[in-house]
């Protein structure tokens, strides 16, 4: 007769005694329902709260040890961490500046200086473009967003190449007692003559008063010089008639006398 098999019931039996405890110790520790918290040794233990982080985890006996971030350091989350994070620096050597200083539970924010714009493509700050004469940058100018350029509208100028300046108003001459000599465009202010030529009552004489003065004066110096004149002509000239005449009789005595002889 042939020998039957032994069925391996008595191994399939001690394998389920090894298993046994394993599985109670399993159903012992449930998964812990808080994302406050996390598992080690066989239990559930508190994280660390944001500004600390983890120095040492929970044991049977312990709760976990937290300790505070340093300065310059932060955490922003319940965590398990072993250690806090840096905060960024906001190097102004690439046009970076802080919006937002940060503490120990947030982090610092940086930001592209005015005039730059964030960049994805080379992950830096980029100076922003600039509107060419014509247009003007639309306001208000946007953080970390570069420059949008805007036609000028009429009345409205801008002469310069500017990444931050919007269009500007042409110049009323009438405010100013000027008149319109060139009409302004786009790209060019108005240019405005000198003064309003005034305006004369009708029939109204124009009176030159300095240049009247002037030619009072004049005359009166020319009649003060005749009248000098006349009267030192008048005694020079007596006084030469009469020695005149007396050279002429002493000339005629003479010729009568050689005469005589």
């Amino acid at each position: 007769p042939r020998a039957r098999r032994r069925r391996p019931l008595p191994a399939l039996l001690a394998l389920c005694a090894l298993l046994a405890p394993l599985q109670v110790s399993l159903q012992v520790a449930p998964p812990c329902a808080s994302d406050r918290h996390y598992e080690h040794a066989g239990r559930c233990c508190r994280k660390c709260e944001p500004g600390k982080y983890l120095s040492s985890k929970c044991t049977t006996t312990t709760d976990s040890v937290c300790l505070s971030c340093g300065p310059d350091e932060y955490l922003d989350t319940w965590n398990e961490e072993d250690k806090c994070l840096l905060h960024k620096v906001c190097d102004t050597g690439k046009a970076l500046v802080a919006v937002d200083p940060g503490n120990s539970t947030a982090p610092r924010r940086c930001a592209c200086t005015a005039g730059y714009h964030w960049s994805q493509d080379c992950e830096c700050c980029r100076r922003n473009a600039e509107c060419a004469p014509g247009f003007g940058a639309q306001h208000p100018l946007q953080l970390n967003k570069d420059t949008v350029c805007k036609p000028c509208q009429a009345g409205y100028f801008s002469d310069t190449f500017s990444a931050m300046d919007r269009c500007k108003p042409w110049t009323n001459c009438t405010i100013l007692g000027k008149i319109e000599e060139r009409h302004g465009t786009e790209k060019s202010d108005v240019v405005c003559s000198s003064s309003l030529p005034s305006r004369k009552p009708p029939n109204e004489p124009e009176v030159y008063l300095p240049s009247l003065i002037i030619l009072l004066l004049f005359i009166s110096v020319a009649i003060v010089a005749a009248v000098i004149f006349v009267v030192y002509y008048r005694k020079q000239g007596k006084a030469l008639t009469a020695n005149l005449w007396h050279w002429v009789n002493e000339a005629c005595g003479r010729l009568s006398g050689n005469k005589e002889m």
